[in-house]
């Protein structure tokens, strides 16, 4: 397997360089006509080291959907993860990829038929389900597939809800849809369940364990061994939300219900966010500016206002606009500069394309850079062309001592072999001894 084949779309810097110091590279070369991703590799290192310390039973299948960025999955396949799945067309791309077909899960509850017959021709076996009409098109298209029964399991705090969309109920639903598996003659294997996008409440994950330990045992009463448990997703991955909680509330269910000494179950997640959210910035700068005097109850006159900025709703902040992700403009305060109310919108002549409709800004001149951090989850995937404007560009940064490490360990074959998702010889979590995590310095003042 080669790793990061074309360093000509990767920029090496040194190892006592921060980010930080990137972007305001970036900064004093601009303004730049398009929006920038400023990706940092080593942040999903330092996630994945991260996610291997604090939950070491949990194997990772990257969510592909998150972020595609090809670096990004690269970086991910050397370090042994497993990728999750949702179409023929992400299969595609990781399967070409040289990614075994026994590390990627199809976590799609409503596939396609085309899309079923391409994963039965690559051997993609494991895939989830979460209804009788889905099972019996598996039962049709692919009746070797190795099934993991989707179960309804919400947070109340997260960011989008997935169970309006995806999973049966626990308790009225699984149990019948086993029974019917079971006279179908059906190879499943085990429970999944997804809390929702960026949970905000850790002990979901525990009752979540529990009530899926529940059906590993009714499972058991008509003739099925379960292998697997997936966790799903829901894990934050913003700079100030660290996964600790999680690791603690997750590491206790699955040792007290899947305890290692009594159990041959692998466990599994599908993180997308926590992988990537907080490694990439975006830099933006000011296209337009107007300035709006408005009339105050009181009949006074105020000033606000509206900036202009080289991306937008349809760009990198679809998320803001359509899921609440909070959006914390980083900008200049110059010495004098008065501060005033103002809204912040996107490039197009959509009304809807307002990122920030009522922010105290320090006042900022054409060309002036706005800079948001946390925007690797959904920003780039999601973004598209509307009015012509273009998508953000990804320019991509590794530190040289990560590189070094990356290439030792796709050049020793680190990522040794070990039981896969169901059972046979694959790509485990890697570790390497002289990797350091590189605490990062603030991109730029706040203001």
């Amino acid at each position: 397997m080669s790793v990061l084949e074309c360093p000509s779309d990767l920029t090496l810097i040194s190892d006592d360089m921060s980010i930080g110091d990137v972007i305001q590279d970036i900064i004093r070369k601009g303004p730049h006509e398009d929006p920038l991703h400023v990706l940092d590799l080593d942040d999903v290192v330092r996630k994945h080291y991260g996610w291997c310390a604090q939950m070491p039973r949990v194997k990772p299948f990257y969510a592909v959907k998150c972020n595609d960025d090809p670096r990004i999955l690269q970086t991910l396949m050397t370090l042994g993860t497993g990728f999750d799945c949702a179409s023929k067309g992400e299969m595609e791309r990781m399967l070409g990829l040289g990614v075994h077909p026994e590390n990627i899960i199809f976590a799609q509850p409503a596939k396609s038929v085309v899309s079923l017959l391409y994963a039965r021709s690559k051997q993609v076996s494991v895939m989830t389900f979460d209804g009788a009409v889905e099972l019996e098109k598996i039962h049709q298209y692919y009746p070797e597939a190795r099934l993991v029964l989707r179960m309804r399991h919400d947070s109340q705090k997260v960011r989008c809800s997935l169970g309006k969309k995806f999973g049966c109920d626990p308790v009225t639903e699984a149990p019948e849809l086993l029974r019917y598996a079971a006279t179908l003659r059906m190879n499943v294997i085990g429970i999944s369940f997804h809390v929702g996008s960026d949970c905000a409440e850790h002990e979901v994950y525990y009752e979540a364990v529990k009530k899926a330990k529940t059906l590993f045992e009714y499972a058991k009463t008509i003739g099925y061994e379960f292998t697997l448990l997936d966790i799903g997703g829901g894990f934050p991955g913003d700079t100030n939300k660290p996964i600790d909680r999680y690791a603690k509330a997750i590491n206790m269910a699955i040792d007290h219900y899947f305890p290692v000494s009594e159990s041959d179950v692998r466990i599994i997640a599908e993180p997308g966010r926590y992988y990537v959210s907080s490694a990439v910035s975006l830099v933006s700068f000011v296209d337009s500016k107007r300035i709006i005097k408005e009339t105050q109850p009181d009949g006074t006159e105020s000033t606000r206002m509206f900036y202009y900025l080289n991306d937008g709703v349809f760009g990198t902040f679809y998320c803001t606009a359509h899921e609440g992700q909070e959006a914390i403009p980083i900008v200049e305060h110059k010495a004098g500069a008065k501060v005033y109310s103002s809204s912040v919108w996107g490039p197009t002549c959509d009304v809807m394309d307002l990122i920030l409709p009522d922010i105290r800004l320090p006042e900022l001149d054409i060309g002036d850079s706005v800079v948001f951090e946390n925007c690797g989850a959904y920003g780039q995937v999601l973004a598209c062309r509307f009015n012509g404007f273009a998508m953000p560009k990804v320019i991509a940064y590794l530190r040289e001592g990560t590189w070094k490490i990356l290439q030792d360990l796709t050049a020793a074959s680190v990522a040794i072999s070990a039981r896969s998702i169901d059972g046979s010889d694959g790509m485990v979590l890697v570790t390497h001894e002289n990797y350091t995590p590189i605490v990062e310095a603030p991109i730029v003042g706040l203001m």
